[in-house]
């Protein structure tokens, strides 16, 4: 619970989080349980993952989870970006063919400074 509070007191807002047991390959030396973890992680809205670094359990899934997370969280952060991206090429080009004179008459100009 602590970890929690330290995480939402000095992270960024809205950052994302999973809870992860460590040690499911040594039940003696956990010392948060299956059931208590899976409590917790509900009772604060994460997924749990229990993990050993030792067999390499949950190792990818827990991580490949919390990347989902972030890039979900940030969807639409890059939309807007891309779509700002896209509105100032668009504003480049109608700046450009503005500066264009218009007519056949002046077509042969390879330069229109």
């Amino acid at each position: 619970m602590k970890w929690v509070r330290d995480v939402d007191e000095n992270a960024p807002e809205g950052v994302q989080k999973i809870l992860t047991g460590n040690k499911a390959d040594e039940e003696q030396k956990r010392q948060v349980g299956r059931e208590q973890g899976q409590h917790l992680a509900e009772e604060y809205g994460m997924d749990f993952y229990e993990a050993s670094a030792c067999t390499s359990l949950n190792i990818k899934e827990s991580f490949t989870r919390l990347t989902e997370l972030v890039l979900q969280a940030h969807r639409k952060e890059l939309e807007g970006l891309r779509t700002r991206a896209n509105d100032e090429l668009a504003l480049a080009e109608l700046e450009e063919d503005e500066g264009k004179p218009e007519g056949r008459e002046n077509s042969s100009k390879t330069c229109w400074c």
